[in-house]
């Protein structure tokens, strides 16, 4: 079936494009090793970019923005060492990285288009330009039209995945900024959905059931539904497989996981 599926791939278009957004600790990485495993058995040739090593513009520069103040600012019983210092707001940092976001952008649109892209039918990002708006985030109306001026200008993905977390447990799992950064953050990426509707809050819950939900969206995607009239068949039996390999690759029950309507509600 994964040569049948690959016979067909030459339907779509263009790059489909995945990307994972959210707080640290919220299991990102999981989710994206387990969609990229998942994809590659379908035959698809899957390429996985982390935007803070292969977008980001001076990310060792960046790196170092705000040093001084983060042994002040990180919790006291942490190991972790912060790759960019998001969690301090002084006005002249913000400034600086909006500029630099917008050189993302740039950087961003040429990844997409380049020859390195060109022996991939899937991109799945690990972190996106989401994240950095989420970032600046504020409702000010500055930065309401900086976010949406930054968004305008970045290319659209098929499949935008939030997955939310409760920020003690995220905090628990890798406390690398404050706690109560943590708790800004989380709400600043559930507030985005003013800013792109499109966004899948996939809410909190077991892997096997994050997984799970994150699969019946890409499963729905044109990804598996593009193709032509007489490959229909093939693509039929290719559904059907997803779904029997969901249901055995995750072993339990049917999954009460659901994209929540009002993603900003407290549970």
């Amino acid at each position: 079936m994964a040569a049948n599926q690959a016979s067909t791939r030459g339907t779509t278009t263009r790059l489909f494009l995945i990307t994972f957004s959210g707080i640290d600790g919220a299991g990102k990485t999981t989710q994206i090793e387990n969609l990229s495993s998942f994809l590659q058995n379908q035959g698809f040739r899957v390429a996985r970019l982390s935007f803070w090593d292969d977008v980001a513009v001076g990310s060792r520069m960046r790196a170092g923005v705000g040093q001084r103040t983060v042994d002040s600012d990180r919790g006291p019983n942490t190991s972790f060492v912060p790759k960019n210092n998001k969690h301090i707001r002084k006005w002249y940092l913000s400034a600086a990285r909006a500029g630099f976001y917008l050189l993302d952008v740039v950087r961003l649109r040429r990844l997409l288009i380049s020859k390195k892209m060109r022996n991939a039918d899937v991109v799945i990002f690990d972190r996106y330009v989401y994240d950095q708006v989420a970032n600046i985030y504020s409702q000010s109306v500055a930065a309401r039209i900086y976010g949406k001026l930054l968004l305008s200008e970045t290319p659209a993905p098929d499949l935008s995945f939030v997955i939310d977390a409760s920020p003690a447990a995220a905090y628990a799992r890798k406390p690398e900024y404050p706690l109560d950064f943590v708790y800004r953050n989380r709400q600043s990426f559930l507030n985005l959905r003013e800013l792109v509707p499109q966004l899948i809050i996939v809410p909190e819950g077991k892997p096997e059931d994050v997984s799970s939900e994150i699969l019946r969206h890409v499963n729905r995607s044109r990804l598996f539904n593009s193709t032509p009239t007489h490959a229909t068949s093939s693509a039929t039996l290719t559904r059907e497989k997803t779904d029997s390999l969901m249901a055995s690759a995750l072993e339990r029950p049917q999954s009460s996981c659901s994209v929540r309507n009002n993603p900003t509600a407290s549970r």
